[in-house]
């Protein structure tokens, strides 16, 4: 599995005390130091790997303030939003 954003390790360390969501991954909430919220991301092997609503993961890893497991359900494997998915500013990390 491609490791698009990694998650910064304090977080990542308390993303292994927490179950799955279902095997393999974990949906999280993803708060920016900006304050931008995400509620829906697919965390798996200490990396952010989807957003929904994007096609690409909009933010980088020296952005995120907080990682939390909140199991905020979606098939992410399937665009299932109404609306097409937005392209992002992708940044690398």
């Amino acid at each position: 599995m491609k490791c698009l954003v990694p998650i910064p390790p304090e977080s990542a360390t308390s993303l292994k005390r927490e179950k799955e969501t279902e095997p393999g991954y974990q949906i999280v909430s993803v708060v920016l130091k900006d304050g931008t919220r995400f509620e829906q991301v697919v965390a798996s092997e200490g990396c952010i790997i989807a957003v929904r609503g994007f096609t690409e993961v909009p933010f980088a890893s020296s952005e995120v303030a907080t990682v939390q497991v909140n199991h905020k359900r979606w098939n992410f494997t399937r665009w299932s939003d109404a609306r097409k998915p937005k392209k992002s500013k992708a940044a690398s990390a």
